[in-house]
């Protein structure tokens, strides 16, 4: 019996396609195919959160020998290749390297901070140009010229007065007061500028500081000291003579 049904043609069912309408959608997804997507997707939201939950639990104190060890290729053995296990292979720079790297920064940060040091200049300038009470100091010879120019500068006085009289006073008081708010406001923005040039001035200047000091230390000869492994303090010349 079963021969004879499978002897007879069976009909073919065809999976439904794209219709034509969506063909630049791409395929038509199959149930199957979601099915397979959606499993994918949720072993890897398992993964992720397992590995974020081990992160959670790590220990930062923990430390093995192992993560020291150094392995080379399977074809070369156990020798040391200079490449730590974990790591992405990157080979360690040499010490003239370093110190070429150390002198570019350190030049980088010299540069940084001479234009810091020029900005905080400026805004000093400007500020002390806003604050100031507008005092003019003029240099005489002899108590003849100082006394002509003080009597010429009584007359200007006493045009100006004139000059101001003349208009509406509570316009003048009006002016006075909006000059002297856009000035205290135009002083507390330098003000805020100037101490955030100076941080960034101050945070260039221990950069710079501190690359000296790596530098240094890096150097063929050592200008500067140290501490031994022992945590006992020394100097360049004690050092040597031992």
């Amino acid at each position: 019996m079963s021969s004879m049904r499978n002897a007879v043609e069976r009909r073919n069912h065809k999976e439904r396609g794209q219709p034509e309408e969506r063909k630049r959608w791409g395929l038509l997804e199959k149930h199957k195919d979601y099915s397979a997507r959606a499993r994918d997707f949720n072993d890897k939201k398992k993964k992720l959160k397992a590995l974020k939950q081990k992160t959670l639990d790590k220990n930062p104190d923990e430390f093995y020998f192992g993560m020291m060890s150094r392995k080379g290729p399977a074809t070369t053995g156990k020798n040391r290749t200079g490449t730590v296990n974990g790591d992405r292979g990157n080979e360690a720079l040499s010490q003239e390297a370093v110190r070429l790297f150390k002198t570019q920064d350190l030049g980088y940060v010299r540069t940084m901070r001479n234009k810091a040091l020029k900005d905080v200049e400026k805004l000093e300038r400007r500020t002390v140009g806003i604050k100031g009470t507008g005092t003019k100091v003029v240099f005489v010879d002899d108590e003849e010229e100082q006394r002509r120019r003080a009597s010429e500068d009584m007359d200007v006085d006493d045009e100006e007065k004139e000059d101001t009289s003349d208009g509406d006073p509570e316009s003048v008081d009006s002016v006075t007061k909006n000059f002297r708010s856009m000035q205290k406001k135009e002083a507390m923005k330098l003000e805020i500028q100037l101490r955030k040039a100076r941080e960034q001035l101050d945070v260039l200047t221990e950069a710079e500081r501190a690359l000296e000091l790596q530098r240094a230390r890096m150097a063929k000869s050592p200008m500067v000291g140290g501490v031994t492994k022992k945590g006992v303090k020394f100097k360049v010349k004690q050092r040597r003579n031992r």
